[in-house]
């Protein structure tokens, strides 16, 4: 255990199932991305989104810790944790507040390792395209501690646009790659 992750901060109003719904629309800070997955049928991404590996891909997040259960359910604790400096790990348990397979996940954080999460609510929802392939609807919403009283919906854009790149690596993880995508690398053109 990291020297810092043993201290935790309690959240300021952990959301409930019955008020997710409304924090998840007037939440000072609130992003909103819709992605794709054309060539991912929904039960896949599915299981991405809802395992222990969702956001492991990106460079510092180790991902999430279920418990051993029989099941998750409404109600299980899991433990997010990410690599922030040598010293520090930033962790957050999250309460599963919906569970709904194949369709939706929704979370709040109970505490953290760092105070300035007051309240923190995140939205799954998966469902077919008319085209084929799947569609993830991902919102988040968050209430700051101390500097609440800031104005944060101006960070909007510049967050959909970080977190939709961060959702490229959806396809990675399942195993799809980056088919399709190509970058110039020293002059050569690599398929990746």
């Amino acid at each position: 255990m990291q020297p810092f992750a043993r201290f935790r901060f309690a959240a300021t109003a952990p959301v409930t199932a019955d008020t997710a719904p409304d924090f998840l629309q007037t939440a000072p800070f609130r992003t909103h991305v819709d992605y794709d997955f054309p060539d991912m049928e929904l039960a896949d991404l599915w299981s991405v989104v809802s395992s222990d590996r969702m956001w492991s891909w990106l460079p510092t997040v180790w991902g999430c810790r279920y418990p051993d259960a029989d099941a998750v359910e409404p109600g299980v604790i899991r433990d997010f944790q990410m690599y922030v400096h040598h010293w520090l790990v930033y962790a957050q348990r999250e309460k599963i507040l919906i569970w709904e397979p194949n369709d939706r996940l929704v979370y709040t954080a109970t505490d953290a390792t760092l105070p300035f999460f007051g309240t923190w609510c995140e939205q799954y929802r998966v469902e077919q395209r008319p085209e084929g392939g799947s569609r993830l609807r991902w919102t988040m919403g968050v209430r700051v501690r101390f500097v609440g009283w800031l104005p944060q919906r101006w960070l909007t854009p510049i967050m959909q646009q970080v977190f939709r790149f961060g959702l490229r690596g959806v396809r990675r993880e399942h195993g799809t790659g980056l088919e399709g995508v190509r970058s110039t690398t020293i002059g050569h053109v690599v398929d990746r």
